[in-house]
């Protein structure tokens, strides 16, 4: 049996300008981790030389990072479930460098600790600070956050904070088809469904444009996740 606690997965499609920025101190952050973990960094046939910036880091040989190329678009989703298939964790931990800390997984860490009832635990944008470039993002998540709440009895403020950490074997035990933005939605909402315990934390957040490389369409992606969390409440 494994001993990684976590498995940290980051996914990538036309990201080189976040890469060239972010990565390095990403991964000089690792070393101040206090648990066990691997990490899948997973490439989406991006087109604008993140794959190349990856291997570049693949033939390094760093000690547990684990690299995935998808030959085809799979969606967010897509990726993050291929890269689960492959993964030896306790628990799940969707991440993205883009707009959030590392820190913030370390305090994730702390929590779990603490709380050790939480079996799927939500990064929170809102509980401390309002961040958000565009109003219809923010006025999205909050209708989005409450419905959730209103159908499957939750209580949370961010549905749509992208750090998410849950337990794996649990996970596993899930019927998941979505594949895109709406993916993250669906786990949170079989999750809390099946009367598993879910909590959040407070996260920082620093977001970024469409101009800067944000892909998330708050028309599109938001109709897409509003039935997959309708679906959720009525299909049994």
């Amino acid at each position: 049996m494994s001993n990684i606690k976590y498995s940290i997965i980051c996914c990538y499609y036309n990201e080189i300008n976040v890469l060239k920025k972010k990565f390095i101190p990403f991964i000089n952050k690792l070393k101040n981790f206090p648990f066990s973990y691997e990490i899948f960094f997973c490439d989406n046939n991006s087109n604008d030389g993140t794959q190349k910036f990856l291997k570049e880091i693949e033939n390094r040989k760093i000690p547990h990072l684990n690299f995935v190329y998808n030959n085809e678009n799979l969606g967010k989703g897509g990726s993050i479930k291929k890269c689960i298939s492959f993964s030896n964790g306790k628990f799940i931990a969707i991440f993205d460098i883009d707009e959030y800390l590392v820190d913030d997984l370390i305090k994730a860490d702390n929590y779990l600790e603490l709380n050790k009832q939480t079996q799927f635990l939500v990064g929170s944008r809102i509980m401390h600070q309002k961040k958000f470039i565009y109003k219809k993002n923010y006025y999205g998540v909050r209708i989005m956050t409450m419905l959730i709440n209103f159908l499957f009895k939750t209580n949370i403020s961010d549905a749509a904070g992208a750090t998410k950490i849950f337990k794996k074997d649990i996970y596993e035990k899930l019927d998941i088809k979505t594949k895109n933005f709406d993916f993250e939605f669906d786990i949170l909402c079989k999750f809390a469904k099946n009367g598993h315990h879910i909590s959040e934390y407070p996260i920082e957040y620093f977001p970024r444009s469409v101009a800067e490389g944000k892909k998330l369409k708050a028309v599109q992606d938001g109709s897409a996740i509003l039935l997959t969390i309708l679906r959720n409440y009525f299909v049994k």
